[in-house]
């Protein structure tokens, strides 16, 4: 989830506890911003600091003045061919880095893992701003475009689509050999692990609970970082749950995508709602003058079905119709081979990718056990569930 949905979760959870709130209201309000800066902690490790501690073996700087996307092609497919020679359960890392061109102007490429065909394909696209918007008419021509490499090992690919490197900073691969003799390619090998730990989350509520002697700021500061962890396992990508007794991430739920502007919104709308009622619950404690008396009046469950589970039935209806009326009409293709030709991008060229996201599905695609994703969403549902019937009394 994005870095706001994040944070305003931890705000959330933070707002339960009675004592806080209480406390806020008269003067402790960072206590309650804890929560925040707990949900918001796991990335800020990870893109701080974990990603400058990453050792790479390749590192990929083209010049965007003289791209190379054949050279790009092939560094990273002899990465691949070398990782089939290590030992199970070793890794070898590629970055790639970002080309700044101007204050506002990247050179954008894209990386796709072909395994039908076992190659690496680079497409060299438009310069683009910082928000993707392409600058037509500075594409490169067609002979200096497209870079292709074969590799040797089965590989296994769980992202699904091509990864496009254009603003910010750009991506890492790990390719991991596995028991089967398989390479994976991990995207962003550095994230999601140490930092996204259960283990660490509870050394810092214990410090926090240690520090100020409240219980309740070492519950929320765990809670921020576990409701962190719980939101990430919905995507593709799951965490390092007990590191550094666990070595590698486990498997997301496959529920959403963490880039999902419909689902990082509605995230953030809901906990606003939630936010609100806590809120106007517990300035009753400090003054009546306060509260909305409408909210307190409409009660829990009512309020919590039409605040926020009706309008969550109606535009997800309209964003499930959305999403099966664009599926039958023909995707932007990034890279599109015809017949006679390897890896060559449509006119289109990087754009619609993003948008077109869930056409780039692909069989070795995890299909976690409806069990898995039942529990998921449970416990979910059950952190809630105790916070709304024992924060009054915390």
């Amino acid at each position: 989830m994005r870095g706001v949905t994040h944070f305003i979760m931890g705000i959330t959870v933070a707002t339960f506890f009675k004592s806080l709130m209480v406390g806020a209201l008269l003067e402790d309000w960072w206590l309650i911003v804890l929560g925040g800066i707990f949900g918001l902690l796991p990335d800020t490790l990870d893109f701080k600091f974990a990603v400058y501690m990453e050792q790479h073996h390749t590192v990929i700087d083209p010049n965007p003045y003289d791209m190379r996307p054949q050279e790009i092609a092939e560094k990273i497919a002899a990465e691949i061919d070398a990782a089939a020679n290590l030992q199970p359960g070793q890794m070898r890392k590629v970055k790639l880095h970002t080309l700044k061109i101007g204050p506002d102007l990247w050179q954008s490429y894209a990386i796709n893992f072909n395994k039908a065909q076992k190659q690496v394909e680079v497409r060299v696209g438009p310069h683009v701003t910082m928000s993707g918007v392409p600058v037509f008419g500075t594409e490169p021509p067609a002979e200096k475009a497209v870079g292709v490499a074969k590799f040797k090992p089965k590989l296994i690919e769980t992202y699904g689509r091509p990864t496009e490197i254009k603003g910010f900073s750009g991506p890492s691969f790990g390719f991991l050999k596995r028991k089967d003799g398989a390479v994976e390619v991990v995207f962003i090998p550095f994230h999601r692990q140490w930092a996204h730990s259960l283990t660490l989350g509870i050394v810092f509520a214990l410090l926090g609970w240690l520090i100020s002697g409240m219980w309740q700021l070492g519950a929320v500061i765990f809670l921020g970082w576990f409701m962190h962890i719980v939101l990430d396992s919905f995507g593709h990508l799951g965490n390092n749950l007990f590191w550094p007794i666990t070595k590698h991430r486990t498997s997301g739920l496959y529920l959403v995508s963490a880039a999902n502007p419909y689902w990082n919104a509605f995230t953030v709308y809901s906990c606003i709602a939630i936010i609100l009622w806590n809120m106007n619950m517990y300035n009753a404690e400090v003054s009546t003058s306060y509260t909305v008396p409408a909210i307190s009046s409409l009660g829990l469950i009512p309020y919590l079905f039409f605040v926020i589970a009706v309008p969550w039935s109606i535009i997800g209806a309209i964003y499930y119709w959305w999403r099966q009326k664009t599926k039958e009409q023909k995707p932007y293709e990034i890279f599109a081979p015809p017949e006679g030709a390897v890896g060559l991008v449509a006119t289109e060229g990087m754009m619609g990718m993003m948008e077109q996201e869930h056409y780039y599905e692909i069989e070795e695609k995890p299909k976690p056990h409806i069990l898995w994703r039942i529990m998921g969403v449970g416990v979910f549902v059950i952190i809630f569930a105790v916070l709304f019937i024992f924060g009054p009394s915390w």
